[in-house]
């Protein structure tokens, strides 16, 4: 669907639930442009692709693919423009666009009452013909546009436009993997960063572990180790004492009690305690 005038006032504010709603809309956009973390993100060429397709379907010297934020333009990609990255958002062309639910197409911007005042129509770029269709992600966020641009008034036809809505979803589903991506990076990140502290604390144990051990070794124990699993004598030497919460206590291995250590709600004993009971029967 092509954006008349009218439909166009109507996405810029009017009749939209007044002011706090549109002001409430374009915030909630703004934060999703923010989570998808691509302003300002170095450009790599992965849209190149998008805007030469989209010059060769309408046959203008320039094409982009602009995410906008709250006052500017900024171009993921972008062909003729020489070396511009970013343009002002204000209303008429982009910044309307993207709250389009179709194609947005100004055929003469020198006389559509939309664009007459915007100062790439007004300025030295000389803009006559804009078309776009809005970025729109799997979750309905609106991130940009997919625009072609020339400095002379044109005509469009119902495949080009088809064609350009086209090539805006495609932007938006790599926009959608690409965030996808980011959050697994960052969760096995996460993991491998826990899976080191947790190696680190297992260290810094066994270290502690070894230390009370040497000390223990002079006082009275039992030959074995009683923390074996439940029914299997360890054949291990006693070396360490554990004690819970209630004073009960029992020697084990450096690896058994290492192990009750962590899983269970016990800590290394002193000597004075004793007793071995409620720690077997909790087993």
């Amino acid at each position: 669907m092509v954006e008349t005038p009218d439909v166009a006032g109507a996405r810029d504010g009017i009749g939209r639930g007044g002011a706090d709603e549109s002001r409430g809309e374009d915030d909630a956009r703004l934060a999703a442009v923010r989570r998808y973390e691509i302003l300002d993100t170095p450009v790599d060429g992965t849209f190149d692709e998008i805007v030469r397709l989209a010059m060769v379907v309408f046959d203008t010297p320039i094409a982009t693919v602009g995410i906008v934020d709250a006052d500017r333009v900024w171009f993921a990609a972008a062909e003729g423009l020489d070396g511009v990255t970013q343009v002002g958002a204000e209303p008429g062309l982009c910044a309307s666009a993207v709250l389009a639910d179709g194609p947005y197409v100004v055929t003469d911007a020198s006389t559509d009452p939309r664009t007459l005042d915007h100062p790439l129509v007004r300025g030295e770029l000389g803009l006559r013909f804009y078309a776009a269709a809005p970025i729109v992600t799997a979750g309905g966020h609106r991130l940009g546009t997919v625009s072609v641009i020339d400095r002379r008034p044109r005509e469009v036809t119902d495949t080009q436009t088809a064609v350009l809505t086209r090539l805006a979803a495609l932007v938006a589903h790599h926009l959608d993997l690409r965030l996808a991506n980011l959050h697994a990076v960052r969760a096995e990140r996460r993991l491998r960063e826990e899976a080191d502290e947790r190696a680190e604390a297992s260290a810094a144990l066994a270290v502690r572990l070894r230390e009370v051990a040497a000390v223990e070794r002079a006082a009275d124990r039992p030959a074995l180790c009683q923390l074996g699993t439940a029914g299997q004598q360890c054949t291990q030497p006693a070396e360490l004492k554990i004690a819970d919460g209630w004073g009960d206590s029992a020697w084990g291995c450096t690896a058994h009690a290492e192990e009750a250590l962590f899983v269970a709600a016990v800590f290394i004993a002193n000597k004075e305690l004793g007793g071995l009971s409620v720690y077997l029967n909790r087993r």
